[in-house]
């Protein structure tokens, strides 16, 4: 679904099932935005990965004690277009910087 709607507008889309492997293969390259899905990952912001610098929208069931900046919470179950207009948000304010 996001490979349908964003790629046609320039932005290139990669899916990565879990962090710890995604780090390994893509440790030279840093994306511009990362989506993480909480509840598949639970350690994925505890755990250091070259993807730190990367706006991030954390999906989940149970909104994270705290957000830091560059990143944006959805809340499960979402709509996909509430996930695309988070990532374009992000962009958007990161091309703005």
């Amino acid at each position: 679904m996001l490979k349908a709607v964003l790629e046609p507008r320039g932005t290139s889309v990669g899916r990565h099932r879990n962090h710890r492997f995604a780090s390994r293969l893509d440790a030279s390259s840093s994306p511009e935005v990362v989506v993480i899905d909480l509840d598949a990952e639970p350690d994925a912001l505890r755990t250091a990965s070259p993807w730190q610098n990367s706006l991030r929208v954390l999906l989940g069931s149970h909104r994270p004690s705290s957000t830091a900046h560059g990143e944006r919470f959805l809340a499960k179950p979402f709509q996909y277009p509430e996930l695309v207009r988070l990532i374009e948000e992000l962009l958007d304010e990161n091309a703005a910087a």
